[in-house]
């Protein structure tokens, strides 16, 4: 079955349909976010958002500067261009200033579908996939603004990581985190944990991939994996003989705009590199236990 980048034909309202692209390199971290997303009423635009180590901005386009292809991921907002072979970006505000080209190379995909068969069901309130665990970045960004040191940040040799979300909202409470680690090795992971209303229900519901030396493994729900621990700053699941724990060291969060019936409005916060901490687990066996700097994790827990 081909891959889809785009699932927005056709749907009903409310609607979002978000990509998150990673960029890490000498520590240094920049996020992009560009997104389009329709209201109850129909109304349809487009967003950018840029996630630094010093902050966070958020940029609106007219639906009409808009061009999502379908069978390849591509996506461009007015003169910035996010697509499987690289991005490019010019960004102009007074609060923020990027300008630039980064490349992409051997895209590490994961096997399947990471919601399993879950993404057959058309009416969760949030589908997820990952495009690309890890990949190779070559480029440099211009960054400068307001009360930000200007720099040309080089990207070549550093390590990229691409995943999207679609449907009307956010879960209202869920802890998401990923990282690279090992840049020789290539490893990456990617944990959520999430509430999901479901016909009424409200039902915990978790996935994970994890590359690690060329292995890959998987955790989900539709595999009989359990959430055995939930809470502020940790996160832990088990799957028959194996458990993966993550645990947020440090907070260095900003604010981002999430999707809450298909309207951005909904404030959330996300630490792009922080100190985290890994472990998975297979048996007695300690596969591998990673403390970085440079995890990304997003926590709201409504408490």
């Amino acid at each position: 079955m081909q891959q889809q980048y785009f699932h927005g034909i056709g749907k009903k309202y409310p609607y979002f349909e978000g990509w998150y692209l990673k960029h890490q390199n000498e520590g240094k971290t920049i996020a992009f976010i560009p997104a389009v997303h329709a209201d109850q009423k129909g109304s349809w635009s487009a967003s950018i958002q840029v996630v630094t180590d010093e902050g966070a901005w958020y940029f609106t386009y007219p639906i009409e500067l808009c061009r999502i292809n379908r069978r390849q991921f591509c996506v461009k907002i007015g003169e910035n261009v996010f697509s499987e072979k690289g991005m490019k970006v010019q960004i102009e505000s007074a609060e923020i200033s990027v300008q630039g080209r980064i490349r992409y190379t051997k895209f590490h995909k994961i096997k399947g579908d990471i919601m399993g068969f879950f993404r057959w069901i058309p009416f969760l309130q949030c589908h997820h996939g990952i495009i690309s665990m890890s990949h190779d970045l070559s480029g440099s960004l211009k960054v400068s603004g307001k009360n930000i040191r200007e720099e040309n940040i080089n990207f070549t040799g550093g390590r990229g990581y691409i995943e999207t979300d679609w449907g009307s909202s956010f879960p209202d409470t869920y802890i998401w985190s990923q990282c690279v680690f090992g840049i020789e090795e290539k490893n990456s992971i990617m944990v959520s944990a999430a509430d999901v209303p479901v016909l009424g229900l409200h039902l915990p519901g978790c996935i994970c991939a994890i590359h690690y030396k060329g292995r890959e493994f998987r955790l989900g729900t539709y595999y009989g994996a359990r959430i055995k621990e939930y809470g502020p700053g940790t996160v832990t699941i088990t799957q028959g003989i194996m458990m993966v724990k993550v645990t947020r060291q440090s907070n260095h969060s900003f604010q981002l705009h999430a999707p809450q019936e298909g309207n951005m409005k909904r404030l959330i916060k996300e630490s792009p590199a922080c100190l985290v901490r890994y472990q998975f687990w297979m048996g007695r066996v300690n596969v591998f236990d990673v403390i970085s700097d440079r995890g990304s994790y997003e926590e709201e827990l409504g408490m």
